[in-house]
């Protein structure tokens, strides 16, 4: 499932954040979405659930960037 945008994010039966932005990461092969949430809420690891038509996907805060962490990759 692919989130795209204004899906509520719970933590349990609390909604905690909407979905600023989604969509597919092919490069890590996984959906990606971009919220906001309490600060409370956003700490790297914590655990989620995000509303995708209706259906809840479990999700994890997790730190940026996503791709060539440790920017290893050659430059063009």
């Amino acid at each position: 499932m692919v989130a795209i945008g204004n899906e509520p994010i719970r933590i349990r039966e609390l909604v905690v954040g909407w979905v600023a932005s989604g969509g597919y990461g092919y490069s890590v092969k996984k959906s990606i979405v971009y919220a906001y949430l309490p600060i409370q809420h956003a700490t790297v690891g914590t655990k989620l659930d995000v509303e995708v038509f209706g259906e809840r996907v479990e999700a994890v805060v997790a730190q940026e960037p996503l791709w060539d962490a440790k920017n290893e990759r050659v430059k063009s």
